[in-house]
């Protein structure tokens, strides 16, 4: 581990403790509040996702979530009703947890947050007050259609207040009548807002670590919906990787990437990224076919996108792509093999090769301890041994994008963006002020679970085969969970 790493981990260390105590408080409190959310939604929620399956693995009920993708509508209200239950739940508990009394949020603090593709930021947009379908309601101090800009919440004792300040003169009033001991304000250009707190800005503290803990601390129906999600997005892959949509040595790579989005399309799925689809091919066959495909597609150990080999025989087929559904993107990466002629099925080497791959998968897993940083997370995967036949092997994880659908009373739609917020690996992916490799893990967060093993396989050079299964997965107290696994033991897509 870095030197530097080495004294962040000791600096996180010091505060970890006292940290742990109140996290302790935050689950207890979360799991004892009261729902608060419309019978109308938890039907819906019930009829979607059994009680009992919301942590599944696939099995019998592959290829059935996919059969009812929710109307836009509907997924609006659902998403809407995650945020409200949070308000009346997870608000109480992250602020106390945090030992904030009062928290002001602004709507031009985005600097403070990565992937937003409009000025407003996360925090603000799912604090706003909004109705049942996501309409921001408008400024109770404007005649017009203007929506809040300043938002001010307040630990009352029985229950957080809110209250929008009409201006910075009227923050101060506020705060003066409230007498707050700890105010958490954002640290971007703040400087209006401790000219208004006067004497208060001395109890300021930064904003962030309470909004990364709203942002990535989930309810329990959305732990259970986001299955539902998974599973979705695991059916729309096996559909793509069969032969309904590939006919070996016909079929291209750019074919197989535009099938998928217009795919989605269809199922009204949005998508925050292009398909990226890559073959791994064995050496022999790189030479096979050299005068269609030429070798250089394959110099390092696959395709990428822009290159649009055919797909061939003997082929591995990757592809990491995501889904956007019910206010998460699911982050996937899964593998296909195309039978060779004669083949009936995978080769058993490959097949092994797979299991090698979710056993290791399964040792990194085991290290998602409750109060780790995600620095220490890293550090107990280095050390973790390598199965027999593996040339390498890397724990990488990060926190899904999130977005959330609002529009004003005029239509306009201001929340198009995603956003990233919570603990991150560090591992490929990069670190912000609200990603973080230094944040701790916490009980019902989210997390994009991706390890990369390459494992020899007798044929197919020194590189041998990645098959690193990408998957959402849950940290509970149960530890860490995937929502609906893909690819478990030895379990291949199979192009025949």
């Amino acid at each position: 581990m870095r030197r530097c790493q080495v004294r962040q981990v000791r600096q996180v260390r010091q505060v970890r403790q006292v940290r742990q105590v109140k996290q302790v408080r935050l689950v207890k409190q979360v799991r004892l509040a009261t729902p608060v959310t419309l019978m109308t939604l938890m039907t819906l929620v019930l009829l979607l996702v059994a009680a009992g399956d919301s942590l599944a693995q696939r099995g019998r009920n592959a290829g059935q979530d996919i059969q009812k993708v929710i109307p836009m509508r509907q997924r609006v209200q659902i998403m809407q009703g995650f945020w409200d239950w949070k308000k009346q739940n997870v608000l109480p508990a992250i602020m106390r947890e945090q030992g904030v009394d009062m928290w002001i949020v602004r709507n031009d603090e985005q600097p403070e947050y990565r992937q937003t593709s409009y000025r407003e930021g996360p925090f603000y947009t799912s604090l706003l007050p909004a109705n049942h379908e996501g309409m921001v309601l408008p400024s109770r101090y404007d005649e017009g259609l203007r929506i809040p800009e300043l938002l001010l919440f307040f630990d009352a004792g029985e229950q957080i207040e809110y209250v929008q300040p009409r201006d910075y003169a009227h923050i101060g009033e506020l705060v003066r009548a409230r007498d707050p001991r700890v105010i958490a304000i954002s640290e971007t250009d703040n400087g209006p807002m401790l000219a208004a707190l006067g004497e208060y800005a001395g109890r300021t503290v930064g904003s962030w670590a309470l909004g990364v803990r709203w942002l990535e601390t989930m309810g329990p129906a959305q732990i259970s919906v986001y299955r539902y999600v998974q599973g979705v997005a695991n059916d729309l892959i096996a559909e793509g990787f069969s032969n309904k949509v590939i006919t070996p040595d016909v079929t291209t790579v750019e074919d197989l990437n535009w099938w998928f989005r217009h795919r989605m399309l269809e199922l009204f799925i949005e998508k925050e990224n292009h398909p990226s689809i890559g073959i791994q091919r064995k050496p022999a066959n790189i030479e096979k076919y050299a005068d269609e495909d030429p070798p250089e597609f394959f110099r390092r150990g696959r395709s990428q996108n822009g290159m649009n080999p055919t797909i061939r025989r003997g082929d591995i087929v990757s592809l990491d792509s995501d889904i956007m559904l019910l206010g998460m993107v699911t982050d996937s990466h899964q593998h296909a093999y195309v039978l060779e002629q004669g083949e009936t099925d995978v080769p058993e080497d490959l097949k092994e090769a797979l299991r090698i791959v979710n056993r290791m998968q399964d040792r990194f897993r085991a290290e998602f301890q409750y109060g780790r940083t995600g620095i220490e997370i890293e550090h107990a995967a280095e050390a973790i041994p390598w199965e027999d036949g593996v040339i390498e092997s890397e724990l990488g994880f990060h926190p899904p994008p999130m977005f959330l659908r609002r529009f004003t009373v005029n239509g306009l739609m201001f929340s198009r963006g995603t956003w990233v917020s919570g603990l991150g690996s560090g591992s490929g992916y990069k670190l912000h002020k609200v990603v973080s490799n230094e944040h701790t893990l916490n009980y019902n967060t989210l997390y994009a679970f991706e390890p990369h093993t390459s494992v020899a396989v007798p044929g197919w050079g020194e590189r041998g085969v990645e098959l690193g299964i990408g998957q959402i997965a849950v940290f509970t107290e149960d530890g860490l969970k995937y929502l609906d696994r893909a690819q478990p033991a030895d379990q291949w897509h199979v192009i025949r």
